[in-house]
């Protein structure tokens, strides 16, 4: 079995996440797909197990060109994809979710139970997770469930098997267990491709890298014939050397100088607060005004800590306007003048069966008690596109629209503190410029704003609208990292993103 992709591109719309990426796998090789956010990894493993169809270019398998319109036809040529995007289904058991792509059947219709236990237990033997099997899915801790997404690949017998950023909520002890199955995987020929943000298990566990960047290969070596550094070079343009002395300083804990002094208000003040999902501490602090990007490759605690602050992970304390505030929870979080926006509008943003007023009001006029008294007023300042009947569903808007909805909802009672976890994703350019717009002018008004984001561009288009901010870098719960001024570059942000 070999693997080969030919300039394969795609676009949405006038967004291009592939142009002309291409790679070659050989029988019995672990290839790592290296890059930064936005690097075009995912699409094109998506593209390679079927999950969407290319514009163009081909995939060939041993040679001969294949066309995947969907994961269930890619499998069919033993192509098997496990990403961070789990496909669990959480109210079935541990057995249920394994072989629920590989039901095997007797008599050519009823389910095999017995085999299906077999099959089960023989997977989850190879993982020391025996003892998981009847477990229903939502009980278990994250690091398993990803386990559980990697036993669903080796049930399917893959000959090309994609492993997209599914150890990024393992243990190391989970990664040596994931390792020696996918070298008993490669001895046996199968093709892996491999992304991970993380540099060490690249040299760990890969045989070769190729490097992505805006969604282009750029190159591609044996992973013993490279380095660190030279592979960040690539990535960021930022020359070998440089890169080196800037890790030995950040290494050293040298800490920049020459700042001036800053008088304003501190509004959010944490200083060695565990970050429960990485069991490290963290600390920085938020003036009024401050716009706070934090940055990072993805799963390395941005979002934890985001939602930490609000109280969506227990009891947490630290520092708000001057005094100690425990965070017990969200609610507590919003009666104290914090607002959240998340990413995910279908699931975290809006209320699907209630009308666009309703939506805008929820939190004014039920929980901080600062009452919307004319919703048109409100979604005309902020520019949501409707047909002027508020009360219609908000599903009848676009999803920037949406978006707006929620964004008006929350910056209406005049928070002092903002925390969004990515609430960009997936809108519109002018939906996306028009929120920019509507987080400066809030921090602009003395409010704090702390803001994930995934696309490193983004943060940096921000930071250039207000002269009071900068971004922080996350890596592995730790903060490696504190950007300012024209430090705030992507380049930098990548650079640091692996340390």
């Amino acid at each position: 079995m070999s693997l080969r992709c030919e300039s394969i591109s795609k676009h949405y719309g006038s967004v291009i996440a592939l142009e002309d990426a291409s790679i070659e796998v050989e029988r019995g090789e672990i290839r790592a797909l290296l890059g930064g956010n936005g690097s075009g990894k995912s699409t094109l493993a998506k593209v390679i197990g079927g999950i969407i169809t290319k514009n163009s270019g081909k995939v060939e398998l041993d040679g001969t060109e294949v066309h995947f319109e969907s994961p269930l036809e890619a499998k069919k040529h033993g192509v098997v994809v496990a990403s961070q995007e789990l496909s669990l289904f959480h109210n079935l058991t541990v057995e249920e979710n394994i072989c629920a792509c590989s039901l095997p059947k007797k008599f050519g219709a009823t389910l095999d139970r017995k085999k299906m236990r077999q099959m089960t237990l023989d997977v989850l033997d190879k993982l020391e997770l025996r003892s998981i099997i009847d477990v229903p899915m939502r009980d278990l801790p994250a690091n398993q469930k990803y386990m559980v997404e990697f036993a669903k690949t080796l049930v399917q017998q893959p000959r090309v098997l994609i492993l997209d950023e599914i150890t990024s909520p393992l243990y190391k002890e989970d990664v040596q267990i994931i390792k020696r199955v996918m070298y008993e995987l490669r001895d046996a020929g199968c093709i892996i491709l491999f992304i991970s943000h993380r540099m060490h298990e690249l040299f760990d566990i890969c045989d070769s890298v190729t490097v992505m960047k805006n969604g282009v290969t750029l190159s591609t070596h044996r992973i013993h014939e490279t380095n660190e550094y030279q592979l960040l070079s690539q990535m960021t343009g930022i020359s070998e050397e440089e890169l080196e002395r800037r890790n030995h300083a950040l290494k050293m804990g040298v800490e920049e100088t020459g700042k001036e002094r800053d008088d304003r208000t501190i509004l959010l003040d944490v200083q060695g607060m565990r970050l429960k999902t990485f069991d490290t501490e963290v600390s920085f602090t938020v003036r009024e005004g401050d716009f706070v990007g934090l940055a990072g490759l993805q799963g390395h605690g941005q979002s934890d800590l985001i939602r930490q602050l609000y109280g969506l992970n227990g009891h947490t304390s630290y520092a708000f306007r001057g005094k100690t505030f425990e965070c017990a929870s969200a609610q507590k979080a919003v009666k104290s003048d914090m607002a959240f926006l998340s990413g995910d509008r279908t699931g975290e943003g809006i209320y699907p069966d209630r009308s666009i007023a309703e939506n805008l009001k929820s939190v004014g006029n039920l929980v901080v008690k600062k009452p919307i008294k004319k919703a048109t007023d409100v979604l005309t300042a902020y520019g949501v596109k409707y047909n002027g009947l508020p009360n219609l569903k908000i599903t009848s808007l676009s999803g920037g629209n949406q978006q707006k909805v929620v964004v008006a909802r929350w910056l209406a009672t005049d928070p002092k503190l903002l925390l969004a976890d990515d609430p960009t994703k997936g809108i519109d350019v002018q939906a996306r410029y028009d929120l920019h717009r509507s987080f400066i002018d809030l921090a602009n008004r003395g409010s704090g704003v702390v803001m994930v984001s995934s696309d490193d561009e983004e943060l940096v288009e921000l930071c250039r609208m207000t002269p009071n901010s900068r971004v922080i870098i996350m890596y592995e719960g730790h903060i490696s990292k504190v950007l300012t001024g024209d430090d705030i570059t992507v380049e930098n942000i990548i650079a640091y993103s692996f340390n």
